[in-house]
C-alpha cells in the first residue's frame, strides 16, 4: 500500500532537517607550498637559504579539471581545512557535483 501524503511529508521533513545539521564541507586537499620570487636579489635565490613560504592552496577537481585555490587570511586557511576535514569524514551525500 502507498504510504500516505502526511508521511511522505514528515520524511520530507526529517531529511531537510538532517541536512541543515551538516556542517560545511568541500573536497580537495590542502598543500603547503615554497618557492623564489622574481626579485634576483633576494634571499630566496641564495645557495642554501629558504625559499618563500609555506604558501597553502587548496587543489581540486571541478568538472574534470584541476583547480588550485589560494587563501587571502589565516582565517580563510582553517575554514578550508575544516570543511575538508568534514568532507572527508562525511563522504558523498547521493551524486557529486564536482565531476
Amino acid at each position: 500500500m502507498p504510504e500516505s501524503l502526511v508521511d511522505l511529508e514528515q520524511q520530507r521533513q526529517a531529511i531537510l532537517q538532517r541536512l541543515l545539521e551538516l556542517p560545511d564541507f568541500r573536497s580537495g586537499s590542502i598543500t603547503a607550498t615554497y618557492g623564489t620570487c622574481g626579485k634576483s636579489s633576494c634571499h630566496c635565490h641564495q645557495l642554501n637559504q629558504p625559499q618563500h613560504g609555506p604558501n597553502f592552496r587548496l587543489t581540486r577537481k571541478l568538472r574534470g579539471k584541476t583547480v588550485t585555490e589560494t587563501f587571502a587570511s589565516p582565517a580563510e586557511l582553517q575554514k578550508a581545512r575544516r570543511e575538508v576535514a568534514a568532507r572527508r569524514r562525511g563522504g558523498r551525500l547521493g551524486g557529486s557535483q564536482d565531476r
